[in-house]
C-alpha cells in the first residue's frame, strides 16, 4: 500500500488529508489542506494530476479524444506498456546498464524518485535491491507498473506530471529518468524541476536520445525515421502495433544478423560494433517489436548531442558530472551541498 502521508499537493506542495469517497470506483480522496484541490485514489494509485491533465487522462483512454501532444504522448505510452506489460529476466541487466555506475549495493536505504516509470520494470529492481522507491508516470502506464510491483511494499506508484511532482522539495537521495524527458515539450525545464526534489549532495541520472555526429549511416536512418513518424504518430495504436512486427523483422535481418555474423570474424569486430540496433542480439524478438512501436508512436521526440547535454548539466550547476554513451547519453550529476 502507498504511504499517502508522504505525498504533497502538486499545486502548492502543502500536506494532504485522506477522506472517504462516495464513489465506489474511488478508494479515497486526498484533499489539500491549503488550496483544497482534490485527488482521487483509484486502484491503490494516487492520481495527483492537475487540470487539464486530470480530465484528459483519468478515465479517458479513447485515443480519438482531442488533446495536446503531451496528452497524446502519455496515451501512446499507456497503450505501449499495457501491450508490452511482461516482465523479463533481461530487464535486470538492462536496468543496471542504464543506472551504472550505481550497482545493487547503491540502493539499500535510499529514497528514490523515478520520473516516468513505464511498466514498472526499473522500479521493480530498485525496490528489490532495498530502496524506498517512488515511481510516477503521467498516463495509464501506472496501472501496469502497479501490477508488476505489487509484491514490493517499498515501491509506490503515483500518477503525476513531471512538471508538478507531488512531493516535499529536497526529499530524495537519488532521482532518475530513463527515456522520458526527450518525449516532453520542454525537456530541460522538466529536468531542472526534478532537481528541486533532490537532497543537497544527492544525485540525478538521466538518459536522453542522442543525435548522431560523424555517423552517416545512423544519421540517414534517423532521417528516414523522422519522415515516417509524420505518418505513424497519427495512425491508430493498434495498427501501428501490427506494423511494428515487420519493422522489427527488418531490423533483425539487416542489422542484428549481420552483427552476429561479423562478430565471429575478428577482422570485422570494429565494424560490427558500429552497426545500428545491434543491442537486440541480446533480447527476444518481441523486445525489438516493443522498441519499434516506441520509436514510431510517441508524438514528441527530441535528440541531443553530447555538448547539448553538457549544457544541461552546466546550467543546472551540478557537480561531479559524468556523461557516457549507452545507446544514447546517460548523464549523472550531484546537487551541491548547502553551506
Amino acid at each position: 500500500m502507498n504511504s499517502f502521508e508522504e505525498l504533497r499537493c502538486p499545486q502548492c506542495l502543502h500536506v494532504l488529508e485522506e477522506q472517504k469517497s462516495n464513489d465506489p470506483s474511488v478508494t479515497s480522496i486526498l484533499v489539500c489542506t491549503r488550496c483544497h484541490e482534490q485527488f482521487p485514489v483509484i486502484n491503490e494509485i494516487p492520481r495527483m494530476l492537475l487540470s487539464p491533465f486530470r480530465e484528459a487522462l483519468i478515465g479517458a483512454h479513447d485515443e480519438k479524444t482531442p488533446g495536446d501532444r503531451q496528452v497524446r504522448t502519455a496515451r501512446s505510452f499507456g497503450f505501449e506498456w499495457q501491450t508490452f506489460s511482461e516482465m523479463r529476466p533481461e530487464w535486470e541487466q538492462n536496468f543496471l546498464g542504464y543506472l551504472a555506475p550505481h550497482g545493487p549495493e547503491f540502493f539499500p536505504g535510499k529514497r528514490i524518485l523515478e520520473a516516468g516509470c513505464g511498466n514498472g520494470r526499473h522500479a521493480f529492481y530498485s525496490g528489490s535491491y532495498g530502496a524506498e522507491h517512488w515511481a510516477m508516470d503521467l498516463g495509464p502506464a501506472v496501472e501496469v507498473a502497479r501490477k508488476n510491483t505489487r509484491q514490493l511494499a517499498c515501491v509506490h506508484i503515483v500518477q503525476a506530471d513531471l512538471h508538478h511532482p507531488p512531493f516535499e522539495p529536497e526529499s530524495f537521495d537519488f532521482v532518475y529518468s530513463i527515456g522520458v524527458l526527450h518525449h516532453l515539450p520542454d525537456p530541460e525545464s522538466a529536468f531542472q524541476n526534478l532537481i528541486r526534489f533532490l537532497k543537497p549532495g544527492g544525485e540525478i541520472q538521466i538518459y536522453l536520445y542522442w543525435k548522431p555526429e560523424g555517423q552517416p549511416v545512423k544519421s540517414l536512418l534517423l532521417g528516414l525515421v523522422r519522415l515516417m513518424r509524420r505518418v505513424t504518430t497519427r495512425i491508430s495504436h493498434r495498427i501501428l502495433y501490427l506494423l511494428s512486427y515487420p519493422a522489427a523483422a527488418a531490423a533483425i535481418v539487416f542489422f542484428v544478423w549481420p552483427y552476429q555474423l561479423l562478430k565471429k570474424i575478428s577482422a570485422f569486430n570494429r565494424f560490427a560494433e558500429r552497426l545500428p540496433m545491434k543491442q537486440y542480439a541480446d533480447y527476444p524478438f518481441r523486445v525489438c517489436v516493443n522498441d519499434q512501436f516506441d520509436r514510431f508512436s510517441a508524438p514528441i521526440e527530441n535528440r541531443y548531442t553530447k555538448k547539448e547535454v553538457e549544457g544541461w548539466m552546466e546550467r543546472a550547476k551540478l557537480e561531479d558530472v559524468s556523461i557516457r554513451p549507452h545507446f544514447g547519453w546517460v548523464a549523472t550529476g550531484r546537487k551541491p551541498r548547502q553551506i
